[in-house]
């Protein structure tokens, strides 16, 4: 009765065969429908804002590329693009006579990772890298290691190949330093304005000419404790984790670790049997973030970078279109994950949109201080050539705080004649007397893109600030406008100081605002801010401190402008008056009368 008992029990518990075929059966659509669903689904044009892929269309074809040749003016650059076909004859480095090869490219202090061809001694990659560099020749080494799951990987050869000259090699095979082993290599170089070698990586020149700005300004004052993104990949202080996840790294097994977001950059460390995985990934060269899957049930994120970029900290995955990837697991909420990455990625390409813009403003404003009126034709910087035929503004009005409001005892046409004039001493002498030295007045002319005039001041002005050398070099660039009946007056300027920490970071921009009341006196309204061309971790401090600085320095220039005055027109009334008394002397000799 027992047994009979059991029997039934374990009966009803066991499915039956109908059973299992109907699962096994819609277990198979299900996946046939997705995986349909991955190959049918459109891919779109870009992670970001369109920024990222567009701006290599130069490296996707350096044959076609003859409107950015760099002519004989102007200072140019080199694009290399080196393209990674495939190895024969590779070093057996497993125990089954097989090879887990990968190439890492260095040229200059860039470093770049092919994907990973698992098993085989005579890989096919077909991959392309591309590398700005300022000039020729340049030395690419191409070294070729043996993935390993849990130990160093091991060096299975290099050889180190001299680009001398613009040109194409074609594909060649070279050997490797090694007891077997070639590799074929398709090497171009072309050369490029430098201009347009800004287009082609611009945030990455934004990167390193933040960093450089960074190294020429001395070590930060500001003591913070370094983060993640310091101790563990070496990136710069101001860069800080806006978002971490738990996720595991995708390989012959998942690599469970953490990835750390920034405004620059998606990070991932991991660190399991003890060895150490970093993967640096700059947004900048990220084409795509896709949702997918890993063993069908884990959902998935795979990032894909764009076409030449390589990949970066370690060996990405392949992909038939020629771009690499990075496959990350294992998210705790993985539609919340994917969110915050495009957003980052579109925000970052938004900030390096702007700071184009800002820099192409910067170049107009200096070129229009620099130059004078001339009918000869003169060369405009591709940054701000579709600036050119419009009239800009020269100074951001959004940042603009009153400083002062009130009267001066002049009127507006006397204001410029004494004191902003190019007859006018006021501005050298005002410098001298704060002991500025090596002062550099240009003379007022015509500008294209600005109303008015312009004028560039060039100075080493003093700074008693404790973070900034005794002398700091800064540049003025100032702009005037005169009405017709010259009772308005409109004088605008923006100063941009080079050595101080942060200095490149931000300008001060001015307007003061001068009307005629009556004969003797005008209306003064004076506004200043600060307007940062990128963020800074001491935005607020330098903000507030340049405004409450400048109000301090506008009472030492009126009071100047007064006594410069007073001292202009005190010669003018001492020869009235004198040739007044000499008149009165004169008058009694010449009656009739007493002759």
């Amino acid at each position: 009765m027992s047994s009979q008992a059991a029997s039934a029990a374990l009966g009803f518990l066991l499915p039956t065969c109908w059973e299992i075929e109907v699962t096994c059966a819609a277990a198979m659509i299900l996946v046939a429908l997705y995986a349909a669903f991955e190959h049918l689904a459109p891919r779109p044009s870009s992670a970001g804002t369109g920024g990222g892929a567009d701006d290599l269309n130069l490296a996707r074809d350096l044959d076609g590329a003859d409107k950015y040749k760099g002519g004989s003016s102007g200072p140019s650059a080199y694009v290399v693009k080196l393209e990674l076909l495939a190895a024969k004859n590779l070093i057996a480095a497993n125990l089954n006579g097989t090879s887990d090869p990968y190439a890492l490219i260095t040229c200059g202090e860039e470093k770049r990772f092919s994907s990973m061809v698992p098993g085989s001694r005579n890989p096919m990659w077909g991959e392309e890298f591309n590398f700005v560099v300022e000039s020729l020749p340049v030395k690419i080494k191409v070294k070729i290691y043996d993935w390993d799951i849990v130990w160093k990987s091991t060096t299975l050869g290099s050889v180190t190949v001299p680009v001398e000259s613009e040109g194409q090699s074609g594909p060649v095979w070279h050997t490797l330093d090694s007891s077997s082993g070639q590799v074929c290599l398709h090497i171009k170089a072309i050369k490029v304005h430098e201009s347009s070698s800004r287009v082609l990586n611009n945030s990455a020149e934004a990167d390193a000419r933040r960093r450089i700005s960074m190294d020429k300004q001395g070590p930060t004052v500001v003591h913070q404790k370094p983060g993640h993104l310091q101790t563990i990949f070496g990136l710069p202080p101001d860069e800080v984790v806006e978002h971490s996840y738990s996720c595991a790294l995708e390989r012959s097994f998942l690599y469970h670790g953490r990835m750390y977001v920034s405004s620059w950059h998606i990070c991932f460390h991991s660190n399991v049997f003890s060895k150490q995985i970093k993967v640096v990934l700059p947004l900048r060269d990220i084409d795509e973030i896709r949702r997918s899957q890993h063993a069908v049930i884990n959902p998935a994120i795979t990032i894909f970078l764009r076409m030449g970029a390589g990949g970066h900290g370690v060996p990405p995955l392949g992909y038939p279109d020629g771009r690499v990837r990075y496959k990350f697991a294992s998210f705790w909420n993985r539609n919340h994950t994917i969110r915050a990455l495009q957003r980052a990625v579109k925000n970052f390409h938004t900030m390096i949109e702007a700071e184009k813009q800002e820099r192409a403003q910067s170049a107009l404003r200096a070129l229009s201080s620099s130059r004078k009126n001339s009918r000869k034709e003169i060369n405009v910087p591709e940054d701000c050539a579709d600036l050119t035929g419009q009239l800009q503004p020269f100074v951001k009005e959004g940042v603009l705080v009153s400083v002062f409001d009130g009267t001066f005892p002049c009127t507006a046409e006397q204001f410029f004649n004494n004191l902003l004039s190019d007859d006018s001493s006021y501005t050298t002498e005002y410098r001298t007397a704060r002991k500025d030295k090596d002062i550099n007045l240009g003379q007022w002319h015509v500008a294209d893109e600005y109303d008015g005039q312009v004028r560039e001041l060039n100075c080493k002005s003093i700074c008693h600030s404790p973070m900034c050398p005794p002398y700091s070099a800064m540049t003025e660039w100032q702009h005037m406008v005169l009405s017709a009946d010259k009772t308005d007056l409109v004088f605008e300027t923006v100063q941009q100081v080079h050595d101080v920490p942060f200095g490149s970071f931000f300008e001060i921009h001015c307007r003061w605002t001068v009307k005629t009341v009556n004969s003797s006196s005008c209306s003064l309204k004076i506004s200043a801010g600060a307007h940062f061309k990128k963020w800074c971790i001491m935005q607020s401090k330098i903000k507030s401190g340049a405004v409450d600085e400048y109000k301090k320095e506008v009472q030492e220039m009126l009071g100047f402008a007064e006594s410069y005055m007073l001292k202009a027109n005190s010669p003018n009334q001492e020869d009235a008056v004198r040739t007044e008394q000499d008149n009165m002397a004169a008058d009694p000799d010449d009656m009739p009368g007493d002759q």
